[in-house]
């Protein structure tokens, strides 16, 4: 009784296999772009609450509770954004760490 041999699925062809990434579809954006949307959204809450807090002292029609959301806002994002840099820096000096 003949063994047939098992067939070469597309995958797994050398001729499929695209080092450069170039299949035609756009990379989802990485871990960098990510980070960068955060550092910009954290830094427009925090321009946000500055711009509140001169308006207020200058007499502008902003009222407190506004301005105190918007500090609000900006601290908890801030504390959120030092959370994933600790969290990022605890991995890759867990990686750094492993022996190859």
């Amino acid at each position: 009784m003949p063994i047939e041999p098992i067939a070469a699925t597309a995958w797994a062809r050398p001729e499929a296999i695209d080092p450069a990434g170039t299949t035609g579809q756009t990379p989802a954006p990485g871990f960098g772009a990510a980070l960068e949307r955060g550092l910009t959204q954290v830094s427009d809450l925090e321009h946000h609450a500055d711009a509140l807090a001169t308006d207020i002292a200058t007499g502008g029609p902003t009222q407190v509770h506004e301005l105190m959301v918007a500090t609000t806002e900006a601290s908890i994002a801030t504390d959120m954004l030092v959370q994933v840099r600790d969290r990022a820096l605890e991995a890759y000096h867990e990686v750094m760490r492993l022996q190859l």
